[in-house]
């Protein structure tokens, strides 16, 4: 019975989980109470990977959706400033009561922290939106579209700092994704693999099945290790190299 690459990932560790869920999917073994309890063990394991997964996935969701009211923010100051340099008018003016209140604040406010920046960024949402500036907002063009995009995209980080901020919680309770995958693995390869191996040739009828499957997600687990492994030695030896 083959076992899982010691080299593989966190993210390969977890489709081996889920692939042999699907296969008790499809080739159940009842009647077994060892078998049950491992299995029930390795689904429990493999849900706690994924969720380690899925907190990685929110970080780096936070990431994007910061950029994304960076640019928002980076779009209001342009317009106005852009409004601002051009020949003495009416709508100019009206435009540099605008750019006082942007100077308030400065673009520096997007390198600062994720807290510190939706406090200023509501407060400059608040301050831009204030009903005796119609018409100067009125006197560049598309500045109500801009802020109502700053606002979707602020609103939007903040969901997904909430989640973020759960996430933090609940891992700050359990183990690391690293140690979860290194748990899984030992429950596969140490206990149903060798399981599976010495019932497949006392009861092969009822366990060659379930056994086979196994072997080829292992297999085709492990040569993805492989090919992984293979690919990031050729990329550092033609850095060496150039």
């Amino acid at each position: 019975m083959k076992t899982i690459s010691a080299k593989s990932n966190i993210k390969e560790t977890a489709e081996i989980g889920q692939g042999i869920i699907d296969i008790n999917r499809t080739n159940a073994i009842t009647e077994d109470a060892f078998f049950t309890a491992t299995f029930n063990q390795l689904s429990a394991k493999t849900d706690e990977l994924f969720g380690k997964i899925k907190a990685g996935w929110i970080e780096s969701e936070l990431e994007d959706k910061d950029r994304a009211r960076d640019l928002d923010v980076r779009a209001i100051f342009y317009e106005v400033e852009a409004k601002c340099v051009r020949r003495e008018s009416e709508d100019q003016k009206k435009a540099e009561k605008l750019q006082l209140i942007l100077n308030r604040y400065g673009l520096k406010i997007t390198s600062a922290s994720y807290t510190n920046e939706s406090a200023q960024l509501r407060a400059l949402i608040k301050d831009l939106k204030a009903p005796n500036l119609k018409e100067a907002r009125q006197a560049v063009p598309d500045l109500d579209a801009l802020i109502g995009n700053l606002e979707s995209s602020q609103a939007a980080f903040d969901e997904s700092a909430a989640r973020h901020l759960a996430n933090l919680s609940d891992r700050e309770k359990s183990s690391s994704a690293t140690v979860v995958a290194r748990e899984l693995r030992d429950i596969i390869n140490g206990e149903l693999c060798v399981y599976m191996e010495a019932m497949a040739k006392v009861n092969p009828d009822k366990y060659t099945g379930f056994a086979d499957l196994m072997n080829i997600l292992i297999e085709e687990n492990n040569k993805k290790v492989r090919d992984r492994l293979a690919a990031i030695k050729k990329k550092k030896e033609e850095t060496i190299n150039d």
